[in-house]
């Protein structure tokens, strides 16, 4: 697209706006977003970035800053951003704007502890959600399912060797210095006695 075309395109969208779109997104506490904004000024948006810089994250927090209109299934920042045995979702909020015909509606979702919050007051929108990543969410990868949970605890690590940490390097596409494979326990009691988890 030429320069010509942008402007034409970016004066058609100033003036008249879809009458409803999703304006802004802020992210504050969660995988490293400490309050930015990203805007979305256009009808077509690209994210781009190295792996691990945040784009799945816009996405997510942009498909869970709505209810699904009309009984469809809704998607919620926890299907997105679960608690695991190494990291506790806490202290995050995602703000979003969302412009229907002349009015602009801000909606937070947000986790102050333990629970979200925020989730009756989304606006409504039919919202299609496409996991295109080349890493697969820790809720899909074989074995993490049953490990991804607050009755499993990380007992200990162990650090890649040189072979492994050049293959995940590789993998990738990063050069990493050091990556550690967790090792988990089932908590059996309150006291937290474990017994080892195979998988």
């Amino acid at each position: 697209m030429n320069s010509r075309e942008m402007r034409r395109l970016s004066n058609a969208w100033t003036q008249n706006p879809w009458p409803q779109h999703l304006e802004w997104l802020e992210i504050h506490g969660l995988r490293g977003w400490a309050g930015q904004r990203i805007d979305f000024e256009f009808p077509v948006v690209a994210i781009v970035g190295e792996n691990g810089t945040g784009k799945s994250t816009i996405l997510q927090a942009a498909a869970c800053s709505y209810r699904a209109r009309g009984g469809g299934r809704s998607l919620f920042a926890s299907d997105f951003f679960p608690d695991t045995p190494w990291e506790q979702v806490t202290g995050v909020t995602i703000g979003a704007s969302v412009r229907q015909g002349q009015h602009s509606h801000v909606t937070t979702i947000r986790k102050p502890t333990i629970r979200w919050r925020g989730n009756p007051e989304r606006r409504e929108r039919h919202v299609e959600y496409l996991d295109l990543r080349r890493t697969q969410p820790i809720n899909a990868r074989t074995g993490y399912l049953r490990l991804a949970k607050s009755s499993v605890a990380e007992k200990g690590y162990e650090d890649f060797d040189a072979e492994k940490l050049a293959r995940l390097s590789a993998v990738l596409g990063r050069d990493f210095t050091r990556a550690r494979q967790s090792l988990t326990c089932q908590r059996r009691s309150k006291a937290e006695q474990f017994s080892p988890v195979q998988y």
